[in-house]
């Protein structure tokens, strides 16, 4: 039996290391597809930086296309992040928001949370809550697990295969994504973190379910956990 390879030493100057794992096999299905073709459409549509397609398919021409706005002067870390907020809202479609957020997070439907005037003119009828207010003081008891139950069909297309595990803190409500293919693919750190990690926190913390997203660079491993700050 073959010894077990020693983990590197850390960078002298004291980056994080790149990952020394082998590189997995991601096979995209059609959905995956359909997905990754949507995306590329809307940060087309929506980029603030030069208008540039890759002609390589799938998540390799999309992460063509991120490393040009974030290598252009307009591709802040702000303007990245928020670029990719607004494509996780569209890919999500007007539709699903309000159900999240009445369902899952517990608020009362309301115009300033941006949900339809029927719904919010409905559920300001009701005596109980007044609108924008939780149901019950915070998100529904089933929030976090649920979520992390439906998450990894929504966000397999860019990270790959995930399964259900606890959070962080050992609660239900956890997701792992044992080598995550939009790191593995892109190879950098900034990309991770501007163009995946705050935006989808972001995306959460606005529907109402505080998400964290922990990558490990030196694994390719991410661990996303609802529920905590």
């Amino acid at each position: 039996v073959a010894a077990a390879r020693p983990p590197p030493p850390p960078p002298a100057d004291g980056l994080v290391a790149d990952c020394a794992l082998e590189n997995a096999t991601f096979v995209e299905s059609p959905l995956d597809a359909f997905l990754l073709r949507f995306t590329r459409d809307r940060y087309a549509a929506r980029t603030p930086g030069p208008a540039y397609r890759s002609g390589r398919p799938g998540i390799s021409g999309l992460l063509d296309e991120m490393r040009v706005l974030m290598l252009d002067e307009t591709g802040t870390d702000d303007a990245q992040s928020e670029l990719v907020y607004r494509i996780l809202l569209d890919l999500m479609t007007p539709a699903l928001p309000p159900i999240y957020r009445l369902f899952v997070a517990g608020f009362v439907p309301s115009i300033e949370r941006g949900d339809p005037k029927w719904l919010a003119d409905l559920a300001a009828k009701q005596p109980f809550r007044p609108p924008g207010a939780r149901i019950f003081g915070g998100p529904l008891f089933y929030a976090p697990f649920a979520t992390s139950v439906v998450a990894p069909l929504v966000f397999g297309f860019l990270v790959g295969p995930a399964r259900v595990a606890r959070r962080a803190d050992g609660a239900r409500g956890g997701l792992v994504v044992d080598k995550c293919k939009f790191l593995q693919e892109s190879n950098c750190k900034g990309l991770c973190l501007h163009q995946c990690k705050r935006p989808a926190e972001r995306l959460f913390d606005e529907l109402g379910l505080p998400l964290h997203v922990a990558p490990n660079f030196e694994t390719q491993e991410c661990q996303w956990s609802w529920g905590v700050a």
